[in-house]
């Protein structure tokens, strides 16, 4: 873990984000602010996605036809609290 000042990291910010994506620990020091970690948001992916193709799942599943239905009287009181199962 290295400790470095605000202007160090401002003069070499590029450098910084190059080793904090490596995984090195990073820690900024600012007299006012105080101190912060620089840290890669996600680590690197070591193979690249698969590809994304629409319908890759069309036929694996169905759609009940009931989804797409207007709810019956009794599930609108058991969504409303005035009837429990």
């Amino acid at each position: 873990m290295e400790d470095v000042s605000l202007t160090h990291a401002k003069e070499h910010l590029e450098e910084l984000i190059e080793r904090a994506a490596k995984g090195e620990d990073i820690r900024i020091s600012a007299p006012k602010g105080g101190t912060v970690r620089l840290l890669p948001v996600r680590p690197a992916r070591s193979k690249p996605r698969p590809e994304r193709r629409p319908g890759r799942w069309k036929g694996r599943f169905t759609v009940p036809v009931r989804l797409f239905e207007p709810l019956t009287e009794e599930e609108l009181a058991w969504l409303s609290g005035e009837r429990s199962r």
